[in-house]
């Protein structure tokens, strides 16, 4: 908290040399890529795999297709709200 104190005081000038420094702890956008493609490579691998692969042949076949992962994350949500409640 002393850190946020100091830095409302000073310049306007100080701030922006402290946000454009170099050696500041922000990560630059490349830095992250291998977690981003770990996270986007799952969601990737799904869509190709539903409608390239085994394309589904109407539309009630999709729906229910996608009805199951929504209603896992679904459970899953609600389990963790539960959980939070019970822990205050």
């Amino acid at each position: 908290m002393s850190d946020q104190s100091d830095f409302n005081d000073e310049l306007v000038k100080d701030k922006l040399e402290t946000l454009l420094d170099e050696d500041n702890e922000i990560k630059k956008w490349n830095e992250g890529l291998l977690i981003k493609s770990l996270i986007l490579f799952p969601i990737i691998l799904f869509i190709v795999g539903l409608f390239i692969v085994n394309r589904p042949a109407n539309l009630t076949d999709l729906l229910l297709l996608l009805l199951y992962p929504l209603a896992l994350i679904s459970i899953g949500l609600i389990i963790l709200f539960v959980m939070i409640r019970n822990l205050k």
